[in-house]
């Protein structure tokens, strides 16, 4: 899980930055200024890496976070859809297909719901715009209300 090496990175980051200002706490006056110096600079450098790798894991859990959300939108209208032939479409009152179709490929992998259009070059088939699937016409065409008792 790249989460885990994230958060082990800004801790082994953060250790050093710690593990360098007790050191400077904890010695005595006969450090020459050039050591510490030097060992600011690593405290500064460890700082640094830290601040990055924090900003890596929050990326990260934003990401997973976006994720998530959009699972939970697709689990809610889930209910709201339902297959005919080639196509999803969505329920009626008593549940049954009415409407435009949707992309079967892009609710199946992506739970989103794209509308198919006529492909310009055969008005006989239907194709998705986001991810170019196509579909015979006739068996992911447009269902009128009056048409879905069929």
């Amino acid at each position: 899980m790249p989460d885990i090496t994230l958060i082990s990175a800004a801790l082994t980051s953060l250790k050093a930055a710690i593990d360098i200002a007790k050191l400077l706490r904890e010695t005595d006056q006969s450090l020459e200024k050039a050591e510490l110096k030097l060992k600011l600079a690593d405290l500064v450098g460890a700082l640094a890496d830290a601040k990055i790798r924090v900003v890596e894991v929050q990326d990260a859990l934003a990401t997973k976070d976006q994720r998530i959300a959009e699972i939970e939108a697709a689990f809610e209208i889930k209910d709201s859809v339902v297959r005919r032939y080639d196509a999803y479409y969505s329920v009626d009152g008593s549940g049954r297909p009415v409407g435009v179709p949707f992309c079967l490929r892009c609710w199946e992998v992506e739970h989103k719901r794209r509308q198919l259009v006529f492909d310009v070059k055969s008005h006989r088939t239907r194709v998705c715009t986001a991810c170019g699937h196509q579909y015979n016409g006739q068996l992911a065409g447009e269902i009128r209300a009056d048409e879905s008792n069929t």
